[in-house]
């Protein structure tokens, strides 16, 4: 879906290097860690309301481009309003919406071509800022350098990976039966009026082969 919207618009720059752009998790040992501590402590530090201001690059095959995002989140309420600019400072699109629809409030003609656009991006919102606290029934598997939570959702299964020095979410995958359909992977969190905010996230999406990936400018609540 990302991949038609991407090649109607505008490709700002061509392929480049595609290494992870932000730290690498520091994996220690979680032998002596117990997995419920880790999501109550997690879930005590993910903020419930928040503004942010963040870049994104659109990756799609070759093809990349670039916006800036102003999103506001309401993960209790479970809803959201974003507004994308271009690097230049023309609005892109704004929508807003909860966990279950989209009101698309305003787009450039090249997005609202594809009648699926809205929905796509507020699936990839809510896959990157829902949702992101296991389950107190979730099942465990404890790994060497990772606690990994599964659990159904919808018609698959999520799983969220914990793991580094703070024991903090720096995965989340879905998947239908084997076959996984997407990832978002969280880097170099930041803690501000005693809530985290992931500063570099990456979405990458399997089965539509496409890739986001967001960088934390500010906190705004």
């Amino acid at each position: 879906m990302w991949g038609l919207i991407i090649t109607g618009f505008v490709v700002l720059y061509s392929a480049g290097c595609s290494s992870i752009p932000f730290q690498s998790v520091s994996y220690v040992s979680v032998k002596s860690v117990h997995p419920e501590e880790v999501r109550e402590r997690f879930s005590l530090l993910v903020p419930r309301k928040f503004q942010l201001v963040s870049t994104i690059v659109f990756q799609y095959d070759r093809h990349y481009i670039s916006a800036i995002g102003y999103i506001a989140i309401d993960t209790h309420q479970k809803i959201f309003t974003v507004v994308c600019l271009n690097p230049v400072g023309v609005k892109l699109f704004e929508l807003s919406g909860d966990a279950d629809d989209v009101e698309c409030r305003f787009a450039l003609e090249e997005f609202t071509h594809h009648k699926d656009f809205a929905q796509a991006v507020a699936d990839d919102i809510k896959r990157i800022y829902f949702d992101r606290i296991p389950d107190s029934e979730a099942e465990v598997c404890k790994q060497k350098y990772k606690i990994v939570f599964r659990q159904s959702a919808g018609s698959g299964t999520m799983e969220y990976v914990f793991a580094g020095p703070d024991e903090v979410l720096i995965e989340k995958r879905y998947y239908e039966g084997d076959r996984q359909l997407w990832s978002v992977f969280y880097y170099e969190y930041r803690l501000e009026n005693g809530k985290l905010y992931p500063a570099g996230i990456i979405l990458r999406h399997h089965q539509y082969r496409y890739q986001l990936v967001v960088r934390l400018k500010e906190i705004r609540s």
